[in-house]
């Protein structure tokens, strides 16, 4: 149980196995930003992969209840501030998640999220997350955000194709049901923009690295 290094200063540990699910550590000036939190019984598996490392924030990609289960938790034991867009932070703090167009989200997913706690940092298109860039790109939920770095074009997503290969070079996707996303179209939307970048690594939260443009390009912009 090990965070592995995919790029220079990001780490990625896997919360269930084959990756389906996971948390990503960005090495910062300061410390290390954990992004996600994954589901509210993470906790032992997140206590293990960030032991004696030093925490300094605490970002999320989309306020889901399998990404912001064990926020709280996190934030309670390590002290670190909690950040996340402004329209999912409202949502987290004090009302209902379950920004799900299917009732399979409503229903097993968004119950999920039980402990909640206030969100420090509300983060905008432009934001800078241990020397990422924010970038808003709702759809998926309404404050669903991506973190972007240009100089060696890593991009860091919440949810997008999911790529079950251990083979960053040639993808194998799963399907996921589009009642997952609050704005189907939205989503295709953000995903389109995202694929525009084309990244040269794409670290998912959910999944394995890609390392492959055109495919991960055909994946995100497909309906």
């Amino acid at each position: 149980m090990a965070l592995r290094t995919v790029a220079d200063g990001v780490r990625l540990g896997a919360l269930v196995p084959g990756e389906l699910l996971n948390t990503v550590v960005l090495t910062g000036p300061d410390g290390d930003v954990v992004v996600d939190a994954g589901l509210p019984w993470s906790g032992r598996r997140l206590a293990a992969l960030l032991r004696g490392r030093h925490v300094v924030e605490h970002a999320v990609t989309h306020a889901h209840g399998d990404h912001v289960g064990a926020s709280a938790w996190l934030c309670r034991q390590t002290g670190a501030p909690l950040a996340m867009g402004t329209a999912d932070a409202d949502l987290f703090e004090g009302g209902r998640l379950d920004t799900h167009a299917g009732a399979l989200g409503r229903v097993v997913l968004a119950p999920l999220a039980r402990e909640r706690r206030r969100v420090d940092r509300r983060l905008a298109e432009g934001d800078r997350v241990a020397g990422f860039a924010v970038l808003a790109v709702p759809g998926h939920s309404p404050g669903t955000l991506a973190l972007w770095r240009e100089e060696d074009r890593v991009l860091v997503v919440g949810d997008g194709p999911v790529n079950v290969s251990s083979d960053p070079a040639a993808p194998r996707w799963l399907p996921l049901p589009r009642g997952l996303h609050d704005d189907p179209a939205g989503a295709d939307a953000a995903r389109r923009r995202l694929a525009g970048l084309r990244p040269s690594l794409v670290v998912g939260l959910h999944g394995r690295p890609v390392a492959a443009p055109d495919a991960w390009a055909r994946a995100a912009g497909a309906r």
